[in-house]
Formats: C-alpha cells, sequence, structure tokens
C-alpha cells in the first residue's frame, strides 16, 4: 500500500489509496469495532486504524480530488501496470439504449475488448422503423446495420475515456455482440443482473480468445436454458470488429503495429 496519505476538509480525516486502487480512510470519529465480530473488525479495519471502503478511486492531479469509480474487488490492472475499471467503461456503453449489457475484458492484458448484448426492445424498434426484418434476437444482433450503430457508440466511449488520464488504457480495441442475451439461468448473471465475470470467461473462453487473437470471426456453440427447463445449444458465427482509440492509446497501438 502507498504510505502518501492526503487530507480532504473534514478536519482530521485522511485518505489514502492502496496498490489495487482502494480508498482507505481514518479519523478520530473512526469506529472502534464490530460488536462481537472480531474477523469482520479485522478485514475493515487495520491496526494503524486505517478503514477499507470497498471502493476504488485516485486522486486527480489536475484538482487533487478524490474520484471513486468502482468497486475495489472488481478493478484489477493492465499489463503495463495502469488500472483496469471494467464498469466505469460498462456503466459508459449501457448509457446508451441499444446496448443492454457489456462485458469490458482486459486485466492483465495489453489492452480491453468488450462484449456486448443488444437491448432487443431498443434494436426492434429501429429495425421496424427501418423496414429491416429479423426473425430472432441472435439474427438481429448480427445485421450489419446494428454493428455499425455498436461500433459507433463503443468509439464515442472511447473518445470520453480518452480525455481520462488515470483511465485512457481502458478504451476498447476490438469488440463482438453476442449471439444471445446474458442471463442468469444460464449461470452468466446474478438474478439482481450483475455479472458474473469469471462464469463468462470460462464459458465464453472461445470467444474471449478469438477477440485477443486477430480473428475477424469466431464460431461458436453455446448451451441455454430454456424457460421450460430444457437444455439447448445456440450456433453462431460472430463477428469482430475493431475500433479506434484516442490518445496515447491510439500512439501505443501505432507503434505496436
Amino acid at each position: 500500500m502507498r504510505s502518501d496519505t492526503v487530507g480532504v476538509p473534514s478536519p482530521g480525516v485522511e485518505v489514502k489509496i492502496g496498490d489495487n486502487g482502494e480508498v482507505f480512510y481514518r479519523s478520530p470519529g473512526t469506529f472502534v469495532e464490530y460488536y462481537k465480530n472480531p474477523d469482520s473488525t479485522a478485514s475493515t479495519k487495520d491496526a494503524a486504524g486505517w478503514v477499507a471502503t470497498g471502493d476504488a478511486g485516485f486522486f486527480e492531479e489536475s484538482t487533487g480530488h478524490l474520484r471513486i469509480i468502482d468497486r475495489a474487488k472488481d478493478v484489477g490492472k493492465m499489463a503495463d501496470g495502469s488500472m483496469f475499471a471494467p464498469k466505469y467503461v460498462e456503466n459508459k456503453l449501457k448509457f446508451y439504449p441499444n446496448i443492454l449489457e457489456a462485458v469490458v475484458l482486459g486485466n492483465g492484458r495489453d489492452y480491453c475488448t468488450a462484449m456486448i448484448n443488444i437491448d432487443l426492445n431498443a434494436v426492434g424498434n429501429w429495425a421496424e422503423r427501418n423496414n429491416i426484418a429479423y426473425a430472432s434476437y441472435q439474427e438481429l444482433a448480427g445485421h450489419p446495420q446494428v454493428y455499425a450503430t455498436i461500433k459507433a457508440h463503443v468509439e464515442e466511449v472511447n473518445r470520453s475515456v480518452a480525455g481520462d488520464e488515470m483511465l485512457s488504457n481502458c478504451q476498447i480495441h476490438r469488440f463482438l455482440v453476442l449471439h444471445k442475451e446474458l442471463d442468469p439461468d444460464d449461470g452468466e448473471m446474478t438474478r439482481t443482473r450483475k455479472v458474473r465475470r469469471a462464469v463468462i470467461g470460462e464459458k465464453f473462453a472461445d470467444l474471449v480468445d478469438a477477440l485477443y487473437d486477430g480473428s475477424n470471426s469466431i464460431y461458436t456453440e453455446t448451451e441455454v436454458t430454456y424457460e421450460d427447463g430444457r437444455k439447448g445449444k445456440i450456433k453462431a458465427t460472430l463477428k469482430i470488429e475493431d475500433v479506434q482509440v484516442f490518445g496515447a492509446a491510439q500512439a501505443q497501438k501505432v507503434a505496436a503495429q
């Protein structure tokens, strides 16, 4: 953990950032301990009085302000040691009505990629207005115009992320649109619709590999659970799209090529 601390407006309160990006604080008014629960106390507060918030953040160099960006358990590091904050980017992507879910990958990697779910209602309404016929979620998700729209959204997010010095390496370099909706019944999300990253990384390992090995497309078969409990498989060939990155990430990409 870094030893540097920065005072904040409240007198006597100190804040510091751990090596994993987690925010810690201490002050004379910090709680002493959890009642009859020493294990919880030890996991939350250390012997020096620093309390773990569970949130990840950093101090802005220009203002000195503390920025909270994500839960600490979801934050990692890119291969070059820069911060990897997937939810920060995912939430920007989900701002667009056409995008229902997004899973950003990049922990320990040279660059970030994404797997995206379209919102069937929003994209379906767009298709009807434009007289675009489709027979299934899978067919609509793979439509060239849908891909072009999602690509434009991703590049707009990249432009926004590029302006954030601490997180600019979290720009997405490649993406694909998933052939099925992430579903709690398939174990890909919790019942409260939180992405289960470990499950997705294992279940869609072939897609993850394709996003990072330069492939332009990937054939995949995915097991699904139907409403009546039956199991089946969805087969699809997914397109993988390269997208523009900006600022330092763009210069780094050009140098790598």
